[in-house]
């Protein structure tokens, strides 16, 4: 069969006609989530003012879910009971109340009560002595829980343990058998929230001990049995991502399989300015359906003429 010259322009003509179908992949279905930690609120340094700041601005990113990483309080552990419930009030008026989006608290050492039984005058038998105070603020049975949130589940751990000189990040037997259970019971990509962090840079550059010469990782800034935790995490492999703050610093280290994730502090350092180089911020976490993310830290603007 002979095609002439004018067969194939009229051929041409007719497909630049032709309804135009796109054959894109499909999108990811997404769900934005803010981890905000280390917020710190007070009365002084101008805290309260920070705060509104920050929840301001974290808002803007539109997130579907609030993830806030411990440390809420400057301080429960030393102090008296009526200085703890001041700063409770305040982070109730300048958090929780400062938005509708569905939020979820970790504990973090600094929002243990009276832990420091001299300094805040208890006596250990007050009704809300130690992680009882936390739980009665955000109506929780335990000082650790999970949920799912569309298509992601999400565990949020206690790892404060009382020790004779304060505390260290470790989860206790009790809640790891919980855990294990947890994790076998779904199969949805799992982000773990935690206040110390479970395995982070931040506290290996922390811990350089130049007497001895060598690194001295402390309980105090890393999770104590990380190994059993790898290990539960190596038997569920839909776990993604661990979050974490306590050190106020920032940095993201991928090891089997799992996104470990330090996002540094609402607060910076102490609403005293950057720590050691990064500034007050939050991140912003893009999780996908099928267990992939991206995550953005976000500086909210502090300086100190915001707090004067």
């Amino acid at each position: 069969m002979n095609i002439s010259r004018r067969d194939v322009l009229a051929g041409a003509a007719a497909l630049a006609l032709a309804p135009k179908f796109a054959f894109a992949a499909p999108a990811k279905k997404t769900l934005r989530v803010a981890h905000m930690t280390d917020f710190h609120i007070q009365p002084e340094l101008g805290a309260e003012k920070g705060v509104d700041l920050a929840m301001h601005s974290v808002q803007t990113h539109h997130p579907e879910l609030i993830l806030c990483g411990g440390d809420l309080i400057m301080d429960g552990f030393a102090q008296t009971e009526a200085r703890t419930k001041l700063q409770w009030e305040l982070f109730n008026r300048h958090v929780v109340r400062a938005t509708k989006k569905p939020i979820h608290f970790a504990l973090g050492n600094h929002d243990v009560w009276g832990w420091n039984k001299e300094a805040s005058h208890t006596t250990g038998t007050e009704a809300h002595w130690g992680k009882k105070w936390f739980q009665d603020e955000f109506g929780y049975q335990a000082s650790y829980h999970s949920f799912d949130h569309g298509a992601w589940h999400f565990v949020v751990l206690d790892n404060i343990l009382q020790t004779p000189d304060g505390y260290n990040g470790l989860v206790d037997d009790a809640q790891m058998e919980w855990l294990k259970a947890d994790l076998k019971a779904t199969t949805k990509p799992t982000l773990v929230l935690s206040h110390i962090p479970l395995l982070s840079v931040t506290a290996v550059v922390q811990s350089w001990d130049k007497d001895k010469g060598e690194w001295q990782v402390g309980g105090n800034l890393m999770t104590k049995n990380l190994n059993d935790l790898l290990a539960v995490f190596g038997q569920n492999p839909h776990v993604k991502i661990a979050l974490s703050g306590h050190t106020h610093l920032l940095d993201r280290v991928d090891f089997q399989g799992v996104s470990f994730l330090c996002n540094g502090a609402v607060c910076g350092a102490w609403w005293k300015g950057p720590n050691n180089g990064v500034d007050a911020g939050y991140a912003i976490l893009d999780l996908h359906a099928d267990g992939t993310f991206d995550a953005k830290y976000h500086t909210w603007g502090w300086t100190p003429a915001l707090m004067g």
